[in-house]
């Protein structure tokens, strides 16, 4: 991997989950921050949000599908292939695999479930 520093070697699991995190956190606000300059205040940048509510969730549920999609058809046979190279032929990483799933699926519900009732008032109103 000619194209990484060895310094970018260095980095631990946790410092590029930081580095991330923050990037993307920036990468939110600078997007809020444009938004509401576009739409001319926080009160019309609010009402554009209420207008484009379904849009925002069938945007999500294409993304989720699109992930969903990557996801099964290419790194879950991958590390299911890594997995079964264990000395107990991958069962126990199989399990913490399910859970993994599982409680992806528990987050995504979540946050649908945070957004529903903007969606209800969206119909509503």
């Amino acid at each position: 991997m000619a194209f990484i520093s060895r310094t970018m070697r260095r980095w631990t699991a946790g410092g590029v989950f930081a580095a991330a995190g923050a990037l993307a956190v920036v990468l939110a606000l600078a997007l809020a921050g444009l938004g509401i300059g576009l739409a001319g205040g926080p009160a019309a940048f609010r009402d554009w949000m209420h207008s484009i509510t379904p849009y925002a969730l069938l945007w999500r549920l294409a993304l989720y599908a699109a992930g969903g999609a990557l996801y099964f058809s290419r790194w879950r046979p991958r590390l299911r292939a890594l997995q079964r190279e264990h000395s107990d032929g991958g069962a126990a990483a199989h399990a913490r695999l399910v859970k993994f799933e599982r409680l992806c699926l528990i987050a995504l519900a979540a946050i649908e479930a945070a957004n529903l009732p903007g969606l209800i008032g969206w119909v509503l109103g």
